[in-house]
């Protein structure tokens, strides 16, 4: 009976001990993003930041959550021979998601997916016309789009952690028929290739 109440207790600690060796850790990463396809011919390489938190809920698998902002440079479009100036886009992503690692929590390489939204602010032309006086300046547009992401990464050394993500944009906008005045929503699928170079905080 004593050596099972040994044999028990031993067990205990031993998941104990094991539970404790996988900690809930910040991180803190830069962003490179390359915008792919329709949305590519329209910006230019995003740059920014993100904070992380990752919590181990099971044996090679944890909960992860991303908060950053990233900004797009703008890219000159030719619109009917005219060369019209393209506006930087400044984007909030808020994800959350699961990675999954091929060796143990918090180790070497890891596959994952996060979902969540992007909050999109752009400047763009405000015209204004007052007796007779035409004012243009500028003004900033809001839009929120759903989003998802499949990614890759490796946690190269226990701190730092290199990620890339295929983020995939689900957006719409109208479309107005020149001749009947008649307005249709189009959806429209953006893309970007997400690389996160990030640090994380504390140990396994």
């Amino acid at each position: 009976m004593m050596k099972a109440s040994c044999l028990m207790s031993a067990l205990a600690l031993t998941i104990a001990t094991g539970t404790m060796a996988q900690e809930n850790r910040f991180s803190g990463g830069l962003e490179l993003a390359f915008p792919m396809g329709d949305f590519g011919d329209a910006s230019g390489i995003g740059f920014g930041v993100t904070l992380g938190y990752e919590i181990p809920v099971a044996d090679k698998v944890g909960v992860m959550a991303q908060l950053g902002y990233i900004n797009f440079s703008g890219k000159d479009v030719d619109v009917m021979g005219v060369t019209v100036e393209g506006n930087s886009m400044g984007s909030i992503p808020i994800q959350v998601g699961l990675k999954y690692y091929f060796t143990d929590n918090q180790e070497g390489f890891y596959a994952g997916l996060l979902t969540g939204v992007h909050m999109n602010m752009v400047k763009v032309p405000d015209i204004e016309v007052v007796n007779g006086t035409v004012t243009v300046g500028e003004k900033t547009e809001t839009n929120t789009v759903f989003g998802v992401a499949p990614l890759i990464g490796m946690l190269v050394t226990e701190n730092v952690d290199i990620a890339l993500r295929y983020q995939l944009l689900f957006d719409s906008y109208e479309v107005v028929n020149p001749v009947t005045g008649a307005s249709v929503k189009e959806s429209v699928t953006n893309s970007y290739l997400g690389l996160r170079i990030a640090y994380m905080f504390g140990g396994r």
